[in-house]
C-alpha cells in the first residue's frame, strides 16, 4: 500500500449516497406490542424439558458431577502425555 491508495479509495464516497432507513413508527409499536405478549405468555409456561422427565432433580445435580470427571480424567490424561514426553 502506497500514501496514494488512500487517495483512491472509494468506498467512503459510496458510503455517503446510502440513506438510513427508519422503521415505521406505528409498526414498530406493533411489533414491540407482540413481542412484549409473547414473552409474557413464555414466562408463564414451565419448561417442556423439566415437564418431560420425572424427578429431574439428581440429573440436574448427576450431569455437572459426570462432566466434572471427563474434564479431570482429560486433565490427567495431559499431563501424563506431558511427562512421557519430556521423560520425567
Amino acid at each position: 500500500m502506497n500514501p496514494h491508495d488512500v487517495w483512491s479509495d472509494h468506498v467512503p464516497d459510496a458510503l455517503s449516497i446510502l440513506s438510513t432507513h427508519e422503521p415505521d413508527p406505528i409498526r414498530a409499536a406493533e411489533i414491540r406490542t407482540r413481542c412484549h405478549a409473547a414473552l409474557r405468555k413464555g414466562a408463564r409456561r414451565p419448561s417442556l424439558v423439566v415437564a418431560a422427565i420425572p424427578d429431574a432433580g439428581w440429573r440436574r445435580a448427576l450431569a455437572p458431577a459426570i462432566v466434572g470427571s471427563l474434564c479431570a480424567v482429560y486433565l490427567f490424561e495431559v499431563l501424563s502425555r506431558a511427562l512421557r514426553l519430556y521423560r520425567l
